[in-house]
């Protein structure tokens, strides 16, 4: 018996069975069952990079205790905040006693609206100049 006599039949699928007459039958020594079949796996190319320079890093030093408290507040907005402040603890006139006499009322309620409107006035230009400053140091 010569060896190109001998028949292979893949007994895994029946299709491929050369009795059925269906399907590739591999004659002679180009397949053996006992040696699998290695899949074939592609490698990534490789990229060659020039080295990395080494990057030169500053540290800031910590940030000061008023700093830390007052965060990133600038020198303008600390001036409009100081500002705002004295405006809102500036006092109220006094508000008029009433009397018995309706002259005399009418007269303290008109005294008193005109220091209310004065007060408004200078709580106003208080805010005012604090914004202005805001404006002019940034």
């Amino acid at each position: 018996m010569e060896e190109s006599d001998i028949i292979y039949v893949d007994t895994r699928n029946a299709i491929n069975d050369n009795r059925t007459g269906g399907g590739p039958v591999i004659q002679g020594g180009g397949w053996r069952p006992s040696a699998p079949v290695r899949p074939v796996i592609g490698q990534p190319a490789r990229v060659f990079t020039a080295p990395m320079q080494p990057q030169i890093i500053y540290a800031t030093p910590p940030p000061s205790p008023a700093a830390s408290l007052l965060g990133k507040v600038t020198a303008g907005q600390l001036v409009d905040l100081v500002a705002q402040i004295f405006a809102a603890l500036m006092p109220l006139p006094a508000a008029p006693v009433s009397t018995s006499d309706a002259g005399t009322d009418v007269g303290n309620l008109i005294l008193y609206q005109g220091a209310l409107a004065q007060y408004a006035k200078k709580d106003e230009q208080v805010r005012t100049l604090g914004n202005i400053i805001t404006k002019l140091l940034g």
